[in-house]
């Protein structure tokens, strides 16, 4: 048995690292609805878009690929198995956040912030979103094999599937954002 792995066999569900998966493929029409109402383009204030790459079903042995080919050596050894598990089995979807680096516009923290919203649209439609950052989306390996160019930067990656588990523990996403608001309407 690999490490770090493990499946329910009863349920059907499989651990990726602390969250539990659905073994039922994410259809491309939902995430596609999910970046719509997300609107990376709230966030981001350069004339350039973000892009968009998602691996799923036969796709995922490519981003398998890419990270695999992107690891050091030692790391590859020793962890070569449990990453082709999580990213080809475990995990039903990978989307890649892709922003140009042209120009002098930090893009983490829009990534940050349009990530948390996903995640919350997301949940909403019974899906783990779990936004990662991670050495190897910026190794010129992995850029390669992805097929982006010196103007280019993965912000992160989504790993996206069915889950029991809500994705967003411990947030209240329900209360609205007026009920923080405190008003100074008069001088006391």
């Amino acid at each position: 048995m690999l490490t770090g792995v493990n499946q329910d066999m009863g349920s059907g569900k499989k651990r990726a690292g602390s969250c539990e998966f659905s073994p039922l493929p994410v259809p491309q029409s939902v995430i596609g609805r999910l970046l719509d109402e997300a609107d990376p383009s709230l966030y981001v204030m350069s004339s350039k878009p973000w892009r968009f790459m998602l691996f799923a079903g036969e796709g995922r042995q490519l981003y398998l690929e890419a990270v695999r080919q992107s690891y050091p050596p030692h790391l590859a050894d020793r962890y070569g198995d449990w990453a082709a598990y999580q990213y080809t089995e475990a995990i039903p979807a990978h989307l890649i956040v892709v922003a140009p680096t042209s120009g002098r516009e930090d893009h983490l923290l829009p990534a940050k912030a349009w990530s948390r919203r996903f995640s919350m649209l997301a949940a909403e439609q019974g899906l783990q979103a779990v936004w990662k950052m991670n050495d190897y989306q910026q190794h010129p390996v992995f850029m390669n094999l992805m097929g982006l160019t010196s103007e280019e930067q993965v912000l992160g990656v989504f790993h996206i599937g069915y889950g029991d588990q809500p994705a967003l523990r411990g947030v209240d996403i329900s209360r609205p954002a007026s009920e923080l608001m405190t008003v100074y309407d008069h001088l006391v």
